[in-house]
């Protein structure tokens, strides 16, 4: 998957991806997902509830 537009960040573990928002059961900008490597990054620590 190419990023043509440039919207979303290069990966920083492999530089060869962009990350990419995905969600499951949580808020869909809470984690991202690099689209050639799989890394995962999230936007914040999870919090006690």
């Amino acid at each position: 998957m190419a990023d043509e537009n440039g919207i979303f960040p290069k990966c920083t573990k492999c530089d060869k991806g962009v990350l990419l928002p995905f969600s499951f059961k949580e808020d869909v900008f809470e984690k991202w997902k690099c689209s050639e490597c799989g890394h995962t990054i999230q936007k914040r620590e999870d919090r006690d509830r």
